[in-house]
């Protein structure tokens, strides 16, 4: 799976779906438990299907601001 992280030229929802299929493919990098632990829970050790779950639904009412932080995170 290939990630394109060129200029910023991509919507909320393009940003949320390169998040999660950045944590998906590496649930176990530092960047995808970093977006998990400030978006869900600093105390998560590791990212399980449930976790994915959870981090969509929040993901899509985060305010815009946030899901940018994240996103900057994986890129």
């Amino acid at each position: 799976m290939e990630f394109e992280f060129g200029p910023r030229e991509r919507g909320r929802e393009a940003d949320v779906e390169a998040i999660m299929a950045f944590v998906s493919a590496h649930p176990n990098s530092y960047a995808s438990l970093a977006v998990c632990r400030r978006a869900l829970d600093s105390g998560i050790g590791e990212i399980d299907r449930e976790t994915l779950d959870q981090l969509r639904e929040y993901l899509e009412r985060a305010p815009d601001d946030e899901v940018e932080a994240y996103y900057s995170i994986i890129s």
